[in-house]
């Protein structure tokens, strides 16, 4: 090419002696990715029959949504509805004719479902009977892989014996936890009402079924929060003897309640980044030493049960089918999300529709960008692996790859890059820097070719 890829310091960090703390300003967002195009309103119908009519490609998963909640975390900005028992009613029934009806189509039934998951809002206010409706109905209608991944996500309020009863019942085999932390001073302070003693006795109660993952989230970076009591959340989760742990940092949204708490003074500021840097640091090192496995930059597994399907298979784009009001999911690159009020999502169940509410088509070299996604949730990129996706970046990539060696965030070792404990703690901003590489590059290649054609 005659022209070049301008690098920015988005794209390669900036060089610094400690690029754990300074590599960059702040992480970008929970998530990479862009490019995408959103399909008008008035195909979306059309584009989602288009797609459900063709087979499925590769590993898939399944997501649901159950778009309720008791009480809403001051930190959350996912809130959509109050629980209230004819509301979950009503929707249960709705969800049960979704799945039956989009389990009909060619792509559902075409190749296997290697993870379910069940996520909201809280699946937990869904009562014993509910939650083995929907299991048995599942289980009937998907094609589920013998060794599927079919998690349950849920807090600990209202996670009664019964419930925990009917979740083995109903056939799900790992339950997701959001702890955050185990400190009671500071889960209430987030609106998390269920003290450390209460989340313990449940986590004894889900590991002594012998038959569930048990995997917890803990976040860094709370306000409140000090190096001593995130070193203490650490280790009291290891001494629960789970099977897996899922950390992140928290990353505050404006409109949620502890933003304006925040803004209004009657909440301290939360951690920096430097701050953020050194828990990571310290979180990586000590989970090290207590010989968990590490199964992605953010996800580490105890023993042999957790495998962590569903998470890695969300993070490399891989077709997601999806359920429920407010549920999002994936076919063939295209973003799917669902109507997010319950009586949009109800009103299209009556009308024999699949409840869409916005469809985009993805970027040309999709393949490509997820495939670098996927590369950097595991902490590596396995460069001869990522070629075979449609886009060369062995070849055109290099001079990002080396600023990112010289900036400390990565190691070159033949066909691999791997991530160094900064380039872990940054992966979600490296992984945009070589997503809107890849994206200009993609358009100076067009821009040279349509030259090129004009001038012959």
């Amino acid at each position: 090419m005659q022209e070049s890829v301008c690098l920015t310091e988005a794209m390669t960090g900036r060089s610094s002696p400690d690029p754990l703390r300074y590599a960059f300003d702040r992480k970008t967002g929970a998530h990479s990715g862009g490019g995408n195009t959103s399909v008008p309103p008035d195909q979306s119908l059309q584009v989602w029959n288009d797609l459900m009519s063709r087979k499925g490609e590769g590993k898939r998963a399944a997501y649901f949504h159950i778009p309720f909640c008791k009480t809403k975390c001051s930190y959350c900005g996912f809130f959509q509805n109050t629980t209230r028992s004819k509301l979950v009613d009503n929707f249960v029934n709705q969800l049960v004719l979704d799945i039956e009806r989009t389990a009909q189509t060619e792509n559902a039934q075409s190749t296997p479902i290697h993870a379910v998951y069940f996520g909201g809002g809280t699946p937990t206010d869904l009562e014993p009977q509910q939650i083995q409706r929907l299991g048995e109905v599942i289980h009937r209608n998907l094609p589920l892989t013998n060794d599927c991944e079919i998690t349950f996500e849920s807090r600990f309020n209202g996670l009664t014996d019964e419930k925990i009863s009917a979740i083995v019942d109903a056939g799900f085999n790992r339950v997701s936890l959001g702890v955050q932390t185990f400190d009671t001073f500071i889960r209430r302070k987030m609106s998390r009402i269920d003290s450390q003693e209460f989340l313990l006795d449940r986590l004894e109660k889900l590991t002594a079924t012998d038959q569930l993952a048990t995997v917890v989230d803990l976040i860094f970076g709370l306000p409140y929060q000090t190096m001593e009591s995130w070193m203490k959340d650490l280790e009291m989760m290891v001494q629960t003897g789970i099977d897996g742990v899922d950390l992140y940092q928290l990353i505050l949204m404006g409109h949620t309640r502890m933003a304006q708490s925040i803004a209004k003074g009657s909440m301290p500021q939360p951690a920096g980044i430097s701050e953020k840097s050194d828990m990571f640091s310290a979180a990586v090192e000590y989970l090290d030493q207590q010989h968990f496995r590490r199964l992605s930059v953010s996800h580490w597994g105890k023993g042999s049960r957790e495998r962590n399907v569903y998470n890695h298979l969300a993070k490399s784009g891989a077709d997601m089918l999806c359920f429920g009001s407010g549920a999002g999911g994936k076919i063939d690159g295209h973003g799917i999300m669902l109507n997010r009020t319950l009586d949009g999502y109800g009103e299209a169940i009556e009308r024999h529709q699949k409840p869409i509410m916005g469809i985009s088509r993805p970027h040309s070299l999709y393949k490509a960008l997820y495939a670098a996604a996927a590369a950097f949730d595991l902490g590596y990129l396995d460069l001869k692996k990522m070629d075979q996706a449609g886009f060369s970046f062995s070849e055109h990539c290099q001079p990002l790859f080396q600023a990112w060696e010289n900036n400390g965030l990565a190691i070159r070792k033949g066909n691999f890059i791997d991530l160094t404990l900064a380039g872990q703690f940054w992966a979600i901003n490296m992984n945009q820097g070589l997503h809107d590489y890849v994206v200009q590059f993609s358009k100076l290649s067009t821009i040279l070719n349509k030259q090129t054609a004009t001038a012959a």
